[in-house]
């Protein structure tokens, strides 16, 4: 099989199954990672490593590229495929390591790994401990709280390969622009495609777009992104393809997983009017890195064309626009602000905790009210209403929580998993004097938060951010973290109108005033 072949077959995993790869295939697709360095640091210090994941994470390819002909390891390399007969003699070898102080390693999915762990509590209690100790602490707050021994376990669910910072992507692009170069010649759009994912704004745009993927909450296995990559770049050379395949159209047209995804990144989705007339009619010829079309929708509706025909070119245009004209800066600015404001926050949440803090307050306490721009407290609202079916109009704040009553922290890897791409999937808001009242912010309620501090209607999000936001205000209360405001104010909304007013009781009289300025 030709590296051609190889590369068409990827896609939607036809090719990706390391255990019909010779050692050849294995060497040209291997793209070096942090999760070889941690596996090969382990070994050398002889521990047991679980290596655990998703079908598709890469655990059988990555053990066969780093120990093609290791005897002196013992290595499992799919759990999954051991019967229950067997899997005590798996036990007994692995304790014979653990006891002899001799390395070895076990891939496995989820529930495999599971089921061994629970087999071990009654056949190897020493082992079941340690083990249960290392799985509890694969990621942690605040300090580690454990020491490595004997085991270890390297989780792939946590590794991050979309991450802009510690990308696969551009090394993958890399190594199958090399390996596509001498298909080039006989194929125009292949040749085009190889030339610009070499091409400085191309990758960086394309790379911009795997990182916004990155953010969607779902983890995406090593699989899914070389069938992408590779219907992206040779999907052109299908027969049944001809005449198209350039990279900008296939990377939104695949259904694995990852380019399901993609699907809300694409540049059609872009509303910019004025660019999408100059692009109907032909008139940006400026800009282009490669080759300016040479056909614009406005020539098919002049002549005898359709509309339909006149559409479909003009979106390939407009992507093509997007990745190849130094203009195209503008046009991706507009990409959805929650998702480049997440990635902000995850990047940033080191260096401005307290800005962070602030936003997200701010953005909980719009939840209830939209007009409110207090920072700096959160508020406790009670409402009140007989039908259940609509959300109440009223509401009353008696008290509030302080900013600096909360911190935000965020789930960082053990040590031994430093050099493992790793991105968090969620980020925590959580008392100081009482931990254990936290909020998980996953990347869903996060963009959310964000898209309300942008003047989203909270009206048109589901209900329920508000009910999560409003169990954990409530468990700060029970916890004693809320104070009563200043002078026993008592603030009123009208959260259909989005106002509210400030009273006050003084001397057997009420006070009201707009805010806190009275």
């Amino acid at each position: 099989m030709d590296n051609l072949q190889f590369i068409q077959r990827l896609y939607n995993g036809k090719n990706c199954y390391s255990d019909s790869m010779t050692s050849e295939q294995i060497n040209l697709l291997h793209v070096p990672s942090g999760v070889e360095a941690i596996i090969k640091k382990m070994v050398s210090e002889k521990r047991i490593v679980f290596l655990t994941g998703n079908p598709g994470d890469g655990k059988t390819f990555i053990i066969k590229a780093l120990y093609p002909d290791s005897n002196d390891i013992y290595i499992e390399t799919d759990l999954n495929s051991i019967s229950d007969r067997q899997l005590s003699v798996v036990m007994e070898r692995i304790n014979d390591c653990y006891e002899n102080n001799k390395p070895c390693i076990i891939a496995a999915n989820e529930f495999p790994f599971y089921k061994l762990m629970n087999n071990f509590r009654v056949e190897y209690p020493k082992i079941y401990e340690e083990l249960s100790g290392v799985k509890k602490n694969v990621l942690f707050f605040g300090c580690p709280t454990i020491e490595l021994k004997r085991i270890c376990i390297v989780d792939l669910n946590e590794r991050n390969l979309l991450d802009k910072d510690r990308c696969v992507v551009k090394s993958i692009l890399d190594r199958f622009t090399k390996l596509l170069k001498p298909y080039c010649a006989s194929n125009n759009i292949l040749d085009h495609n190889v030339k610009a994912l070499t091409h400085p704004l191309v990758q960086q745009q394309l790379l911009d777009i795997f990182s916004y993927i990155s953010l969607s909450g779902e983890h995406f296995v090593i699989r899914d992104i070389l069938g992408a990559i590779s219907y992206m770049m040779v999907s052109c050379t299908d027969s049944d393809n001809e005449g198209t395949g350039y990279y900008y159209d296939a990377l939104f047209a695949g259904n694995n997983d990852l380019m399901k995804y993609s699907s809300h990144f694409d540049p059609i989705l872009l509303s910019a009017p004025t660019w999408d007339e100059k692009l109907w009619n032909g008139e940006i010829t400026e800009g282009w890195q490669f080759d300016c079309p040479m056909k614009w929708p406005i020539e098919i509706t002049n002549g005898s064309g359709s509309v339909e025909e006149a559409t479909q070119l003009f979106k390939s245009i407009k992507r093509k626009f997007y990745f190849e004209n130094i203009f195209s800066k503008e046009l991706a600015e507009l990409q959805p602000q929650d998702f480049k404001e997440c990635i902000s926050v995850f990047v940033k949440i080191n260096e401005d905790p307290k800005r962070i803090k602030r936003m997200i307050i701010s953005s909980m306490n719009k939840l209830f009210l939209s007009a409110d721009e207090e920072k700096d407290k959160l508020r406790v609202w009670t409402s009140h209403s007989f039908d259940l079916s609509r959300s109440p109009s009223a509401a009353v704040s008696t008290r509030y929580i302080d900013c600096d009553a909360l911190e935000l922290t965020y789930p960082t890897p053990a040590p031994w998993l430093n050099e493992m791409e790793f991105t968090p999937a969620y980020i925590v808001l959580r008392s100081i004097k009482h931990p254990d009242v936290r909020l998980e912010i996953g990347t869903d309620l996060l963009r959310s938060l964000i898209m309300i501090r942008y003047g989203y209607p909270v009206a048109l999000l589901s209900s329920q951010y508000e009910q999560v936001v409003s169990q954990f205000i409530l468990s700060l209360c029970a916890a004693g973290d809320s104070r009563d405001y200043s002078d026993g104010e008592i603030i009123l909304a009208n959260r259909k109108e989005g106002t509210h007013k400030t009273m006050r009781i003084n001397n057997n009289k009420y006070y009201f005033g707009e805010g806190e300025d009275f």
